[in-house]
């Protein structure tokens, strides 16, 4: 239940936040952070550093990967700061990966996530904060903003 609640809520946060004038420049970044999303899931089901719980062990991640894996680089790149200083692009990282984190352990806490073996909170902190540096870099290198068309 809580995989359909967070999808709802990410959608919803799209229909909300989004800049939808944008979204030729923004969801290429959506769709790259969903194929990741999906190829962990498929490493993780040979090489298991975590498991989502469920009755139907697909959809969970369908869910994320179509659902927060979509929204959340769309706005994290959307929001950008127009000023980009060292401390100011560290406090808006440090914003974003607090929140992926913080969904992350609402999965441990009500047991709908388990992490095995070696891994732990503090490495999928780590992965957070390389996820949001590939979304931004992707974006970046592919000079994704020459897309967006102002009408």
């Amino acid at each position: 239940m809580l995989y359909v609640v967070l999808f709802i809520l990410s959608w919803g946060a799209w229909l909300f936040f989004a800049d939808r004038k944008r979204w030729r420049e923004l969801f290429p970044v959506s769709i790259f952070a969903s194929f990741l999303g999906s190829v962990t899931d498929n490493i993780m089901h040979y090489y298991k550093l975590w498991e989502f719980h469920s009755e139907h062990p697909l959809l969970p991640r369908l869910l994320d990967d179509l659902g927060i894996y979509m929204v959340l680089p769309y706005l994290f790149i959307q929001l950008l700061p127009k000023r980009r200083t060292l401390w100011i692009m560290l406090a808006y990282w440090v914003i974003w990966t607090g929140f992926a984190i913080g969904l992350e352990w609402v999965h441990l806490v009500t047991n709908h996530m388990e992490h095995h073996l070696w891994w732990n909170l503090w490495y999928s902190y780590a992965a957070d904060w390389f996820l949001f540096w590939l979304f931004y870099h992707f974006h970046r290198i592919f000079q994704l903003s020459r897309l967006y068309r102002p009408e």
